[in-house]
C-alpha cells in the first residue's frame, strides 16, 4: 500500500468529519472518486474501469 493511500485511509477512519456528505451509493461514490490516488497499484484497465463504475453510481443510475 503506498503512503498516500495509506495515509488517506488512516485519515478516512480517524476523521470526526463524515467521509460522505450525501447517504447513500451516489455520495459515496463522489466521495471514493474525489480521494482516489493519482498512483495506485491498479492497471489502467481497471482504473478506467472502477472510475466509469464510480461515475455511474455518482449520476444515481
Amino acid at each position: 500500500m503506498s503512503t498516500t493511500l495509506r495515509e488517506s485511509v488512516v485519515s478516512a477512519v480517524t476523521n470526526q468529519e463524515p467521509a460522505v456528505r450525501d447517504p447513500g451509493p451516489a455520495g459515496a461514490a463522489r466521495a471514493l472518486r474525489a480521494t482516489l490516488p493519482e498512483e495506485t497499484p491498479l492497471s489502467v484497465a481497471e482504473q478506467h474501469l472502477l472510475e466509469d463504475w464510480l461515475d455511474r453510481l455518482a449520476a444515481g443510475g
